[in-house]
């Protein structure tokens, strides 16, 4: 078939990494608070020209380590300030990590089952969301898989080298998002060793200096730099607060429960989420197999840790995920052999046409007034061309599902295919003219006015910085300041200033400019 003979070639791969990782990265504002945070520390990182340390508006940021900025810092100076330099690194970095996929899948089976799993990973939602944000997080997963990847070559041949190389990527882990980096690879590995009874081996690797030696001379040489600049402060911020306080108490609303993930987990990889239960269902069969375990105990480590984590995002688990899908593509005859696996996306394309009308009820019965207000723009936002691209997905999906002459694992992959062209064509839009756009057009009209001190009062969205290039310090507001702010703060700007006092210079969306006179 046609089809078939096509999406094992490497060109279908090229072809499906521009959609996933390239595609319109230029045409979605940025989105707060993670990608405006980011985006925001690099742009002062270049106008300030210190790149030791990042700071967030004036203040130092003790969130990430240095390396994704840089990067960032990079692009930005060759393209400019715009959404396509702060998301391009992402999109080389998730490109590498499928590659890196592809060239381990290959060396330890064959070249079918290596571009299944690049494939895999391609279709796969959260793959191509974290793989075109202007965060860390792509970085981060290339360099923990090339760790792992090390790892397990270690274990096949005891080879000095490929130790020295693991601990290579997990410096540069560690330079990207700090201890995880070195946590997941070092748990995975003591487990897998000792399951496999080479704990011998394990214990060399462990305490080999040249190793540790590595690391130091990666690492030491920026935290140098940042001791330099921020001091002590930073050490304590960044281990102490967002490391340690972020795995044993809620930061940023972020928080969650033991079985959060057990729900989210299945929506983060559509469309091979019955591919995930049936793996489940088949645990007895596929540990049989070294790899599996490998892949299997990778997948758990992170999933255990990321559950009893105080702090929850949804991509967190990703981190793991890398090793499911060379897991699946290596059993795929066992894993996709049944139709009803594609019920799952088919209904998620049932949702993305029903999500204006869920999005209006939300508005009806939320009672914090920002989002009910921003909510309440769905009408507006969610127009003829969403409603027509949602059903020709729905129409594609069911045609897909019925196609029963195909193999599922492919029907898959066409599935996620067709899932990320309309996610970042029309979804993705769609959330960001609700949330973001107001703000990038706040920003446009406050830059208007250089002459005049801005602040933020009641609201943490860093693209406004990003976008009128300028840092926008959280302040008491005074008499001749511009206030950007949230309409839920308005009653309490017109209790201290009076309301004949303020000047909406813009409002949309929830979103204000006012005026102080």
């Amino acid at each position: 078939m046609q089809i078939e003979r096509w999406l094992t070639t490497p060109l279908a791969i090229i072809v499906i990494v521009f959609f996933a990782f390239f595609s319109n990265l230029w045409g979605i504002p940025l989105f707060d608070l993670d990608e405006g945070a980011f985006s925001e520390a690099t742009r002062e990182m270049l106008a300030s020209g210190n790149f030791a340390a990042t700071y967030l508006d004036g203040v130092p940021r003790y969130d990430k380590p240095i390396l994704s900025y840089w990067f960032q810092a990079i692009s930005v100076s060759l393209f400019g300030i715009n959404e396509f330099a702060f998301r391009l690194p992402s999109a080389i970095a998730a490109t590498l990590w499928v590659y890196a996929v592809y060239s381990f899948t290959k060396q330890q089976y064959n070249d079918r089952t290596a571009i299944y799993a690049a494939l895999f990973m391609l279709s796969t939602l959260w793959v191509a969301m974290i793989g075109r944000a202007a965060i860390a997080d792509a970085w981060l997963n290339l360099f923990i898989s090339l760790a792992m990847f090390e790892i397990y070559f270690y274990y096949q041949t005891q080879k000095t080298s490929r130790i020295l190389r693991a601990y290579l990527w997990m410096a540069l882990g560690l330079l990207t998002k700090g201890p995880v980096a070195v946590a997941i690879p070092f748990i995975t590995s003591f487990l897998f060793f000792i399951w496999m009874g080479e704990w011998r081996i394990w214990l060399k690797a462990i305490f080999n200096p040249i190793g540790w030696l590595v690391m130091v001379l990666v690492v030491s040489p920026w935290l140098f730099m940042v001791y330099q600049d921020q001091g002590i402060d930073f050490f304590k911020g960044f281990l102490i607060d967002h490391n340690l306080e972020r795995f044993s108490s809620t930061r940023e609303g972020h928080g969650g429960n033991y079985f959060y993930y057990l729900l989210v987990l299945p929506l983060i990889i559509l469309p091979f989420s019955g591919v995930l239960f049936k793996a489940i269902a088949q645990t007895k069969t596929l540990v049989s197999s070294a790899k599996n375990r490998f892949f299997i105990l990778w997948f758990l480590v992170v999933f255990a840790l990321v559950s009893v984590s105080q702090t929850q995002l949804p991509h967190y688990v990703m981190y793991g995920v890398t090793g499911l899908f060379i897991l699946f593509s290596a059993n795929r005859k066992l894993l996709t052999n049944h139709q009803w696996l594609l019920a799952i996306p088919v209904f998620a394309f049932a949702v993305y046409l029903a999500l204006p009308t869920l999005i209006e009820y939300a508005a009806d019965n939320t009672n914090r007034l920002y989002e009910k207000t921003m909510l309440s723009q769905a009408n507006e936002v969610f127009q003829w061309d969403y409603y027509l691209a949602a059903s020709l997905l729905l129409l594609a999906g069911i045609w897909i599902f019925l196609q029963k002459h195909w193999a599922t694992s492919q029907r898959l992959i066409l599935l996620g295919v067709l899932q990320s062209v309309f996610f970042f064509q029309f979804l993705m839009e769609s959330a960001a003219d609700l949330q973001q756009t107001p703000i990038k057009e706040a920003a446009e009209i406050a830059k208007q006015h250089p002459e005049r001190n801005i602040v933020a009062y009641g609201i943490k969205m860093p693209s406004f910085s990003v976008y009128r290039e300028e840092i926008t310090p959280n302040a008491p507001p005074q008499p001749g300041d511009i206030i950007f702010t949230k309409i839920n703060r308005v009653d309490a700007l017109k209790e201290q200033f009076g309301a004949n006092n303020l000047n909406v210079l813009f409002e949309k969306g929830g979103i204000l400019l006012i005026e102080i006179k």
